[in-house]
Parts: C-alpha cells; sequence; structure tokens
C-alpha cells in the first residue's frame, strides 16, 4: 500500500453521523480563538497580574470539570443530541457575554459559567463516536474528532490573531459566539435524525449502570494522564505569555505557531492512529506520548536560539499529543458498557477538564516566581512523572 492509498484508507469504514459529529466539532473549533489569547488578553488588555490570570483560568477550568459531569449524566439522560444542542446554545451567548465583564471576581464567574456549558459537549460528542459508529473503527473515530479539533485549532488562532491585532481583542469573542451559533445550525441540519431516539438510563437494570469512578484501573488511567495533561496545556497558559513577554512575538506570529501546530496534527494523527489501531497495541504509544512532550518542554529551556526552541517543541509535542490523547478515550470506552458510555465519556472529559483547571493556576503564578527557564524543566519533569507511571500501570492492561 502506498502513502497515499494508506492515507486513503484511515478514512474508510466511518459512519455518516461520525463524520456529521466531526463536522460540527469543526465548525465549533474553528471558533475557539479566544482561549491560546485569553491569557494575553488578561494581562495585557485588563492589566491583570499573571497570578490573577491564573485564578480566572482556574475558574475556566473548575467549569469544565463541572461542566463535562454534568454533560456525561445529561448524555445517559436525555441524549447526545439534546446535550450537544445545548451546550452550543449556552456556549455561543456565554463568550459573547465576557465583553460585559472587566473586573477580577465578575469575569472569574463568568469564565466558570462559560467553560460549564463548552465542557458539555464533549462527552456527548466522543460517546455519539461510539454509540453511532463502527465499533471496530472507535480509535479513529475518536481520531476523526481530535483531527477535526486540531483542523479548528489550526483556522481558529490564525484568524484570532488577525482580529487581536488588527481590529481588537472584543472581535475575537463575537465572532467565537457566531461560530457557536453556526455550528448549532449544522448539528440541526445534519444530526436532526438522532433527536429523541434515546432510553433514558432510569430504565435500565442496575446492573448496566456502574459508576466509572468505582473502576479502579481507569481511575489510574486518568490520573497519571492527567499529570501529562496540566504539563501539556501550559500550551494555552504559560507558553502564549513565554512568546509575547520573552521572545517578543506579536498576536499574529502566536496564531501562526498554533495553526502550525494544528495543522501537524491534523495531517499525522489519522494515519498514525489508523496503524495503532491495526497493531492492537495502545499503551506503548500512549506511553511514548507522554515522554515526546516532556521533551518537547525541555526543548524550549535547553535552546537558546528561539526558532530552534519554538520549531523543536512544536514538532515533539504534536506527535506527542497524537500518539497520545486519542488513546486515551479508547482504552476507557473498552471498559465501558452500552448503558454507561456517557457516564465513562464524562469522566474522562473531566480527566481533560481537571488538567485544563490545574494548569493555569500550576502555571503562569509559578512562572512569577522561578521564571521560564526553571519552570519548563518542571514541566518536562511532569510529563516525564506520568510516562513512568503509565509504564507500570502498562502490565494490568494486559496490553
Amino acid at each position: 500500500m502506498n502513502p497515499i492509498q494508506l492515507y486513503m484508507k484511515t478514512f474508510s469504514g466511518l459512519s455518516r453521523d461520525v463524520w456529521a459529529i466531526s463536522l460540527i466539532y469543526l465548525v465549533n473549533r474553528c471558533g475557539e480563538m479566544v482561549i491560546p489569547f485569553m491569557s494575553v488578553y488578561l494581562t495585557s488588555q485588563l492589566g491583570f497580574t499573571k497570578v490573577e490570570t491564573g485564578i480566572v483560568l482556574f475558574c475556566f477550568g473548575i467549569g469544565a470539570l463541572i461542566g463535562s459531569n454534568i454533560g456525561g449524566y445529561l448524555t445517559d439522560s436525555i441524549g447526545n443530541f439534546r446535550v450537544m444542542a445545548l451546550s452550543l446554545a449556552g456556549t455561543g451567548v456565554a463568550f459573547i457575554g465576557i465583553l460585559m465583564f472587566k473586573t477580577f471576581f465578575l469575569l472569574s464567574a463568568w469564565m466558570l459559567l462559560t467553560a460549564i456549558f463548552s465542557s458539555m459537549f464533549s462527552p456527548a460528542a466522543f460517546s455519539g463516536v461510539s454509540k453511532w459508529g463502527i465499533p471496530e473503527n472507535k480509535t479513529r473515530g475518536y481520531s476523526l474528532l481530535r483531527m477535526a479539533i486540531n483542523l479548528g485549532v489550526a483556522i481558529g488562532p490564525a484568524l484570532g490573531g488577525f482580529l487581536a491585532y488588527g481590529v481588537g481583542y472584543h472581535w475575537l469573542f463575537i465572532v467565537d459566539g457566531i461560530t457557536c451559533f453556526l455550528a448549532l445550525g449544522v448539528l440541526f441540519l445534519v444530526l436532526r435524525h438522532r433527536d429523541g431516539k434515546h432510553e433514558p438510563a432510569q430504565k435500565m437494570a442496575d446492573e448496566d449502570r456502574q459508576s466509572p469512578f468505582s473502576d479502579v484501573k481507569l481511575i489510574l488511567l486518568l490520573l497519571f494522564n492527567l499529570i501529562n495533561m496540566v504539563a501539556f496545556f501550559q500550551i494555552l497558559f504559560a507558553v502564549p505569555v513565554y512568546f509575547k513577554e520573552v521572545v517578543l512575538m506579536d498576536e499574529i506570529l502566536i496564531g501562526a505557531f498554533f495553526t502550525a501546530n494544528g495543522i501537524l496534527v491534523f495531517l499525522f494523527e489519522m494515519p498514525i492512529v489508523y496503524l495503532i489501531e491495526r497493531s492492537k497495541k495502545y499503551f506503548p504509544p500512549m506511553i511514548g506520548g507522554a515522554f515526546l512532550i516532556g521533551l518537547g518542554y525541555l526543548c524550549l529551556a535547553i535552546f537558546d536560539n528561539p526558532l530552534v526552541a519554538i520549531c523543536s517543541y512544536s514538532l515533539l509535542i504534536a506527535i506527542g499529543e497524537i500518539i497520545n490523547f486519542p488513546l486515551i478515550p479508547s482504552l476507557a470506552m473498552r471498559r465501558a458498557n452500552d448503558k454507561n458510555q456517557g457516564k465513562y465519556m464524562g469522566v474522562v472529559s473531566m480527566m481533560f477538564a481537571m488538567a485544563f483547571t490545574l494548569a493555569p493556576i500550576s502555571g503562569l503564578p509559578v512562572v512569577e516566581v522561578i521564571g521560564f527557564d526553571a519552570y519548563w524543566f518542571v514541566v518536562a519533569g511532569l510529563s516525564t512523572l506520568s510516562g513512568c507511571c503509565l509504564w507500570l500501570l502498562k502490565p494490568s492492561y494486559d496490553q
């Protein structure tokens, strides 16, 4: 099989509904241009300190944690379609509403509410891939979602950098809200047939509703990956401020970095995951991904040339993300049954949300004390610790 045939083969066998969810995620994520610039907006536009910025983003993470849990339970109760619709509508209103708040306490509260609505979408979407897709292609289905997310991440920050630098930060929030409503329109256009086709959780037998929190192996898997995620998510919090204050990049160049990183993941994730899926060995690549993310942060610390440091970081963290992230929901969903998939995906989403919660509060406030150079060593150590812990857990998963 030549490279072109291999690349095309990676997209075969995926259901129409999985493609539809991915399209909705793409439209939604194109608008999530706010997140990479939020720390820069708070520090440079509103004059918040790094500590205040970390706390505001910490509140966003707390909201994401709450929203992921709510989204998982609502998915099993009222269905994937309705949860996705509620999330998109609420997020659109919330992002535009950010413009009304300039003070620390009010903005912190509103960011928490915004994240609740935003994070409800993920468990419903990933559970939809499991329910509406082909069982043997689940991992590739999750990767297609992530591919859509990363294409959105490639497009969004480039547009966001242009808007922030050219016409003002307030357009970031307006355009972000509009794209949420566009995604809502696409949802009703392509997945309306899924509305109402759901068996409420209360009609299910008790033995079919095992709580994911009682699954010790799952909790350990998520806990060890959480350590790596806290390190990885500094790409959204500490890294943009580092680019702005130390490397002296403007918003357009910061957006270009995220675009390049998103394109790397977009181009290579599906073929790599296809090969992993064929090998049936999921744990070793996930471990390797954690080590590569750590090595990426190490490059920021050890290379004096900013271009070499940033290019090395971008390449390593992209490959680490590709071979780590999509395997987490795949391994988790293999432990779920047909009746509790929403709850299992809710817990997986909570892990990502908890990392999103801990990353800002353990990022910029720490940088304020020890500086960026020392901080990159700390972050690299977290990813390395995660990889070691996953290596110790591997025998219990019999991979």
